[in-house]
C-alpha cells in the first residue's frame, strides 16, 4: 500500500505528527516496534511524574498538623503507588491507540527496515509488509546510555527504565548525574525517607540550567540530608562497593545510572539512504529534512533538544513542511525545561552565564516566593522566579516555586509572543495567587517591586 507519509516511532514526535497529517489529509502509516507513546509514555515522563504525584501527598500529609490537621501512623505503600503508576500509563495507552484509530491512521506493530529512500519493509512476529511512501519521518526516540567503566546489570546498577520497574525501595540509592532524571529520582527516594547521594561529574549541579537555580538545588539538597559531589565521578566498582574519583567510598543498595540518553539512529537498513550524520544524530536543516529531500527527523535522534515537547513540535512542523510547505520556524530559545518535585524548577531562553558570553546587555529581576501571601497561605514558600530582559523582550525566564513550570508558561507566553516588560507592568494579576510574583518581579526590573524593601539584593 502507498501512503504520502509514513512514520518511524510512536511516541510523543510521532504519533503527533500522524494526528496532524490526518488532520490535512494525508494518507498516513505509523509504525512502532514496540509500545505506542514511546518512553514518555510508557518508561519517562508519565510514570515518573505519577510517582512524584503519591510522593507530594505523601509530603503534603507529613505537614497536615501545621494545618491544624491529625494524622496518626503515616505510611506508604509503594507496591500500591507502583500498581497506580502502571494503571495511569494503561489508560493513557488505551486512550492514544483509539486517537490513533479516529483519526484514520494506519498502525503497524513490528520494526521498519528501510529498503529505499520510497519502500519499508515491516518485520512483526507473524508476518512481512511492504510499505511504499512518498514521504518519511524518521522519529525513533532515544535509549538509555552507558557509560565504558559501568555496566548495567538491571539488578544492582539500574538504567532509567530499570527503575519504574522497581515495586520496592531500595534503603540506599547512588545516583550518576544530576539532569532531569538524576534530581528528579533524588527527590523521590529523599521523600520516601531513604538515603540519597548524587554523583556529578561537572561543577555544578544541573550544569544545563541557570547558575542561580544549580546553587538554590544544593541549598535543598542540604536541608534534605542528599549527599552529593560535583567535579566527581566513579573511579570503579568492586562488587558492590562504589569507589568515587575523590577517594569515597559506598556501598548503596542500589546504583541509578542516569547520565543521558543514546539516539536511536541504528535503523535497519538506515545505510542505505546515505544520510548525513552530526556525530550520533540525524542532521537536519531548519525544516527538519534531512540531505534527502523527502526524508525528515524529529525529536531525539536530532540532537537538538531531548525533550517530549519539542520532538511533538518538530512532528507538527516538520508535517507541515511536507504537505503545506510552510517552514518549520522554531525558536529553541521558547523551549521550556521542567525538573519536577516540589518545588518544581522551571527554566526557558537563555541563563544568565549564556549572556555574558554572548556580550548580550540585559537586565536582571529576582522575586522571592516567600514575599507573596499565597505561597505562605500555602506553605510553600521556597524558591524565586529569575527574570533576564532588555527594553524590549524577555530574554530568559527561571524559577523555582511550587507549581513552578506553570509560572514559567505564564511568562514563557508572553516572551513567544514578543510582550514586552514594559506591556506586562500594566497586566493586572489576582490577589492572592502565585501569580502575583510574576508581576512584582516584572516591577524589579524597573526597580519598582513593591513588596521587596528598597535597594535589597538577593544574590541570585
Amino acid at each position: 500500500m502507498k501512503y504520502d507519509i509514513a512514520i518511524i516511532g510512536a511516541g510523543p514526535g510521532g504519533y503527533l505528527a500522524a494526528i496532524r497529517a490526518s488532520q490535512l489529509g494525508a494518507k498516513v502509516v505509523l509504525i512502532e516496534k514496540d509500545k505506542i507513546g514511546g518512553v514518555c509514555l510508557n518508561r519517562g515522563c508519565i510514570p515518573s511524574k505519577t510517582v512524584l504525584a503519591s510522593l507530594d501527598r505523601y509530603n503534603e500529609a507529613k505537614k497536615f498538623s501545621e494545618f491544624g490537621i491529625n494524622i496518626d501512623n503515616l505510611s506508604y505503600d509503594y507496591k500500591l503507588i507502583a500498581k497506580r503508576k502502571d494503571q495511569t500509563v494503561q489508560k493513557l495507552g488505551k486512550g492514544l491507540a483509539q486517537l490513533i484509530k479516529s483519526n484514520k491512521i494506519d498502525l503497524i506493530i513490528g520494526e521498519a527496515c528501510i529498503e529505499s529512500n520510497n519502500f519499508l519493509k515491516i518485520i512483526s512476529e507473524s508476518d512481512e509488509k511492504t510499505v511504499e511512501f512518498e514521504n518519511l519521518i524518521i522519529a525513533t526516540g532515544s535509549r538509555p546510555v552507558s557509560l565504558p567503566n559501568i555496566k548495567v546489570d538491571h539488578e544492582f546498577t539500574l538504567d532509567t527504565d530499570d527503575i519504574l520497574n522497581l515495586e520496592k525501595l531500595p534503603e540506599s540509592v547512588l545516583i550518576i548525574g544530576s539532569g532531569a532524571s538524576g534530581i528528579e529520582w533524588a527527590r523521590i527516594f529523599s521523600g520516601f525517607d531513604k538515603k540519597v547521594i548524587l554523583v556529578e561529574i561537572a561543577e555544578k549541579l544541573s550544569p544545563t540550567l541557570d547558575s542561580a537555580i544549580s546553587t538554590a538545588l544544593e541549598r535543598m539538597f542540604k536541608r534534605k540530608k542528599i549527599e552529593f559531589y560535583k567535579g566527581t565521578s566513579v573511579e570503579k566498582i568492586e562488587g558492590e562497593k562504589v569507589i568515587l574519583s575523590n577517594g569515597k567510598e559506598f556501598s548503596p543498595e542500589i546504583i541509578f545510572l542516569a547520565a543521558g540518553r543514546a539516539p536511536n539512529t541504528e535503523i535497519k537498513g538506515i545505510e542505505s539512504l546515505n544520510i548525513e550524520m552530526n556525530n550520533r544524530f540525524f542532521k537536519v536543516d531548519n525544516n527538519l529534512r534531512s540531505n534527502i529531500n523527502n526524508i525528515y527527523a524529529i525529536g531525539d535522534v536530532t540532537g537538538i533538544f531531548s525533550v517530549a515537547h519539542v520532538a511533538s513540535h518538530q512532528g507538527i512542523k516538520a508535517v507541515e513542511h511536507i504537505l503545506l510547505n510552510k517552514e518549520a520556524d522554531i525558536n529553541y530559545l521558547n523551549v521550556p525545561m521542567v525538573m519536577y518535585g516540589n518545588p518544581e524548577i522551571a527554566s526557558a531562553g537563555y541563563t544568565e552565564n549564556q549572556l555574558i558570553a554572548k556580550e548580550i546587555s540585559y537586565k536582571k529581576s529576582v522575586f522571592p516566593m516567600s514575599a507573596i501571601g499565597k505561597t505562605l497561605v500555602e506553605d510553600e514558600s521556597d524558591g524565586y522566579i529569575k527574570i533576564l530582559a532588555n527594553e524590549h523582550e524577555i530574554l530568559g525566564i527561571h524559577v523555582i516555586s511550587d507549581n513552578g513550570a506553570e509560572l514559567m508558561q505564564q511568562l514563557l507566553i508572553a516572551k513567544s509572543a514578543g510582550v514586552s516588560p514594559e506591556k506586562l507592568k500594566d497586566v493586572i494579576f489576582a490577589h492572592p495567587t502565585y501569580s502575583e510574583a510574576i508581576h512584582e518581579c516584572i516591577l524589579g526590573l524597573f526597580e519598582e517591586s513593591l513588596h521587596l524593601p528598597p535597594g535589597i539584593k538577593l544574590g541570585i
